[in-house]
């Protein structure tokens, strides 16, 4: 083999024990004592690698840490010997377990991530369909905590999938809970006349506009009443809880009647 050619497969090999985690001097030592079949001593690892002797004393000890030097003790001094290579096969299994720890804990954190999200509905049609989703998505005995808006238009969007939309929301016992304005008062009793599970109060200084705010269990919605209609949905359980906390205490604040 040519100089050059020893060179190159040298530096290859260099660059792919880093790799399996041998720093630079680890694998001048432990190359060296694979070389040779008897034990040795520091000193002479010293003076054939021409490291200072602090470094190949560090690289002895992290390469017995690894399993790829052994020691014994031969007249009050301790011998160095190297193991065979296939130790590193044990090493690539190890790395193996540590990339899959890695793994399973970014996949955790990306799905945490993921929890937060954000999405657009447009138009009747996308209205009506994510209404029944989010009923169907929502848990038994829950809640749909609403702040303003506009409440008949709602119920007009719906036209006559109105009855069915709330038959299903009884039928899951879904508690809706409405905070709404002074002129929605009498839109509001109307309404609680004629549904289970509905309660609303009034908040003084609140004014109907066209746009409503929805608080599921996992998800806050914006409907905006304009042409054509738009809902902004946000999907963060997180936010869902700190929007629920926002109205509970403002629904604490409002007129009961």
């Amino acid at each position: 083999m040519s100089k050059n050619l020893y060179k190159k497969e040298m530096k290859s090999l260099f660059t792919n024990l880093e790799k399996l985690g041998l720093s630079e001097k680890e694998s001048k030592v432990y190359l060296f004592l694979l070389g040779r079949e008897l034990e040795v001593g520091s000193s002479k690892i010293v003076l054939a690698t021409k490291l200072h002797g602090q470094y190949v004393y560090d690289a002895l000890g992290k390469l017995e840490e690894k399993g790829l030097v052994k020691h014994i003790i031969k007249n009050g001094r301790k011998k160095f010997l190297a193991n065979p290579p296939s130790r590193l096969d044990s090493l690539i299994e190890e790395k193996k377990i540590v990339a899959n720890e890695v793994r399973d804990k970014l996949e955790s954190l990306f799905q945490r991530k993921q929890e937060q999200d954000f999405e657009i509905y447009q138009g009747e049609d996308q209205f009506i369909a994510h209404e029944f989703q989010m009923i169907e998505e929502a848990s038994e005995s829950s809640s749909i905590l609403i702040i303003g808006g506009k409440g008949d238009k709602f119920s007009e969007m719906l036209a006559e999938q109105r009855r069915p939309y709330n038959a299903k929301s009884l039928q899951k016992k879904i508690m809706v809970k409405y905070i709404g304005t002074s002129d929605q008062k009498e839109y509001l009793t109307g309404v609680k006349s004629g549904r289970a599970n509905f309660e609303f109060r009034i908040m003084s200084g609140l004014h109907t506009n066209s746009v409503g705010t929805s608080i599921h269990e996992k998800a806050i919605l914006f409907h905006v009443y304009g042409d054509p209609l738009l809902v902004f949905k946000i999907k963060s359980k997180q936010i869902a809880d700190d929007y629920r906390s926002f109205f509970n205490s403002l629904w604490d604040m409002c007129s009961k009647k």
